[in-house]
């Protein structure tokens, strides 16, 4: 498990020592231009194994360190050659600035200002660091020529990261209708100027992943109930366990609850089931019968606690005249406290943020990562920042991940200050 990072020389200037909260929440704080976002960064781009990114940020080294005492360090040159350093002082893999330039010259990016490229292939315009993880994701055939050596094992202790970036709002939309061989032709050939990118709302992305994700679970589960039904009959006639009226009862009402809970999203059109009278004589039969309802409802758990979360945070801690439904048809819809249905549209800036930044905390996002958010406190209400960090620990829980947070934001931060480090102060006591 990564434990802290350390940086030196950050912008020629600044020396951290950063030690990740036990609590699963670090919050990044300190004015503007001490790197915090910059940091989220320096970990994303760790754990996608970005050499293009280290190769043009400035910095002199940086250190991981993990629980169990071992590090990887990065180092960089006078000449911007970086080495990955193992804990011995080997040095492993090195990342070439010159072999990058050679290779952005290769590939169908054009450069349009300083710190703005423009792939030539769709018009999407991308900045140098989410340009050089899109060149290291499409192109990783070119990581070899930037990389000499190879990278240590231990590069697989970094865990899986999931940056929240302070842009959530909008999507760049990748351009689907072009084959494969028409971009690999129009590789070189594509001269046009045009400088905007299209987009599309991200809350209505999300919407329409929502209702595929919910399509997927009725499938299983319909897949799972055709599968225990037919063969029920042997099953029953087989069956030479029995079960008693007290466990039955304690697993008969939780099937309840599941079933009320799918009715409540509109996920089932089936009715509770009435509870079955216990007879002795049928204990077999009961048994039999619990155990195929707690089957095929079980495909239902993960989605339900993930929707009970969401909905009940914009439901009861956020929204006032407004709330969110679960759709199978619509994936949510939100409407006024008068029952008139709302575009998602219609919300508010801040109000879209939380529920993109929800959404990507509750379904984007696999147990055992590091999620990192850069500035969770755009367009929110002083009312909703104040609230957000106790939230966001209760997800921690449910979804077992770590967060890095970037902010401004005393609110965020509320009474919590024992999960903050303040870059401020940490470069003010790296420096005595």
């Amino acid at each position: 498990m990564l434990t802290s990072i350390k940086i030196e020389k950050l912008f020629d200037i600044f020396d951290y020592d950063i030690e990740f909260k036990k609590e699963g929440v670090t919050i990044l704080t300190g004015p503007n231009g001490y790197g915090k976002t910059t940091v989220l960064k320096i970990l994303d781009a760790l754990a996608a194994k970005n050499g293009f990114f280290f190769a043009c940020l400035l910095f002199k080294k940086i250190v991981l360190v993990f629980t169990d005492g071992d590090t990887i360090t990065l180092e960089k040159k006078a000449n911007s050659e970086v080495s990955v350093i193992a804990k011995d002082g080997a040095i492993l893999a090195r990342w070439n600035n010159k072999s990058l330039e050679k290779i952005l010259r290769r590939l169908p990016f054009r450069q349009i200002d300083e710190n703005r490229w423009i792939d030539r292939r769709t018009d999407e315009i991308y900045d140098k660091n989410d340009l050089l993880k899109k060149v290291t994701l499409e192109f990783p055939e070119f990581e070899d020529e930037l990389n000499e050596g190879e990278l240590p094992k231990n590069f697989n202790k970094i865990p899986t990261v999931y940056f929240i970036r302070e842009q959530r709002l909008l999507r760049p939309v990748p351009d689907t209708r072009m084959g494969q061989r028409q971009r690999q032709m129009s590789l070189f050939e594509s001269n046009r100027d045009k400088g905007v990118s299209a987009f599309s709302n991200t809350i209505e992305e999300y919407a329409k992943e929502l209702r595929e994700n919910i399509k997927e679970t009725l499938a299983k589960s319909s897949q799972i109930t055709q599968e225990l039904d037919s063969s029920f009959p042997r099953r029953l006639f087989d069956q030479q366990l029995d079960i008693s009226e007290e466990e039955f009862k304690q697993r008969f009402d939780k099937v309840k609850e599941i079933q009320k809970a799918l009715s409540e999203y509109g996920l089932s059109e089936i009715k509770e089931d009435s509870h079955p009278t216990y007879k002795t004589e049928n204990a077999k039969a009961l048994y039999v019968y619990i155990n195929d309802a707690e089957k095929k409802l079980a495909v239902f758990s993960e989605l339900l606690d993930k929707l009970k979360a969401f909905t009940e945070i914009l439901n009861e801690r956020r929204f006032t005249f407004k709330r969110i439904d679960i759709s199978k048809k619509d994936g949510f819809k939100f409407s006024t406290s008068r029952g008139k249905s709302l575009a998602l549209g219609d919300l508010s800036s801040g109000e879209q943020q939380e529920v993109v930044l929800l959404y990507e905390l509750l379904f984007k996002v696999q147990p055992g990562t590091l999620v990192l958010i850069d500035e969770p406190e755009l367009s929110l209400h002083v009312v909703w920042q104040k609230q957000f960090l106790d939230d966001l620990l209760k997800i921690i829980e449910l979804q077992k991940i770590n967060v890095i947070i970037a902010t401004h934001s005393p609110q965020i931060i509320n009474y919590r200050w024992d999960l903050t480090v303040d870059l401020e102060e940490n470069f003010q006591c790296e420096s005595i």
